[in-house]
């Protein structure tokens, strides 16, 4: 007695590379996309406060809200302008003993 051939798969069948899913690491991509997520909002709320601080710096420093806006979009050059430039170094920020008061 001759055998029948065997019916095709059912289409849901995972029968080989044709059927293989898309990715295997899903959950990984998935991680992977939600820690770039905080490690972005964080980089921006860093950036916001770092640019904050140079504006706070440039208003102490100037009393102007138009040098505060200015230093605000560009405090990656204001800081070290600051340090190397504006700030005048006290003698309290010198180090040492400070000097002894007799009366």
């Amino acid at each position: 007695m001759p055998s029948s051939p065997p019916g095709p798969p059912s289409p849901d069948a995972n029968t080989g590379p044709a059927n293989k899913p898309d990715s295997d690491n899903t959950d990984t991509a998935k991680a992977a996309g939600a820690v770039g997520i905080v490690a972005g909002v964080f980089g921006f709320l860093f950036m916001v406060i770092w640019h904050y601080g140079a504006a706070s710096l440039s208003y102490a420093k100037y009393g102007s809200i138009g040098w505060a806006i200015l230093d605000f979009f560009f405090a990656t050059f204001y800081y070290p302008y600051y340090a190397l430039v504006l700030n005048t170094p006290t003698p309290t920020m010198m180090g040492g003993r400070r000097k002894l008061k007799l009366w």
